[in-house]
């Protein structure tokens, strides 16, 4: 539930890829799922991504960072394809690079939202060998809003219109 209209919202994830005691193939994929907890008048907007890929001592990894980002909303991967993020990773101490959206990504109520990241290189099976790819959504959680269709003027829906007083 929105307390302010827009809200500022961050969604992370944490996808680990572990080569520590078994080789980590290309092409396998994590994928973790995000609950938005809007209500059925509100919604999601998704303005950017910022990744970070991180080595076993927490540092920012240096090796082994050809990973690929694809965000799914309910069953369509939006963009369709997925994209690239190993030059997109950036440091810790700057909380990572970050990608902004030409459009923002649109998640409606009860639309499951999932992030799903795939290592697209083989990381070899050696000690102390893991890898974890911290991915940020950046977007609001906001109410639905409709035009009134005596004036325009566009407000909450359910709700009465404050410029003319008129229903939706």
């Amino acid at each position: 539930m929105a307390n302010q209209d827009p809200q500022p919202e961050i969604y992370t994830t944490r996808h680990n890829f572990d080569a520590s005691t078994a080789l980590v193939p290309a092409g396998t994929t994590v994928t973790q799922s995000i609950y938005t907890n809007q209500a059925n008048n509100e919604e999601v907007r998704l303005y950017a991504v910022a990744t970070q890929i991180i080595d076993e001592t927490g540092a920012t990894a240096t090796t082994f960072t050809d990973f690929a980002l694809q965000i799914q909303v309910g069953p369509n991967a939006v963009p369709s394809n997925q994209f690239d993020i190993g030059w997109l990773a950036g440091s810790i101490a700057s909380g990572g690079e970050t990608l902004a959206f030409s459009s923002p990504v649109l998640v409606l109520f009860q639309q499951p939202l999932s992030i799903v990241v795939e290592c697209k290189t083989e990381i070899p099976t050696v000690a102390n060998r893991e890898r974890t790819v911290v991915i940020n959504l950046i977007g609001e959680l906001a109410i639905q809003k409709v035009a009134c269709r005596g004036c325009g003027f566009g407000h909450p829906r359910n709700s009465r219109c404050p410029q003319c007083s008129g229903p939706q």
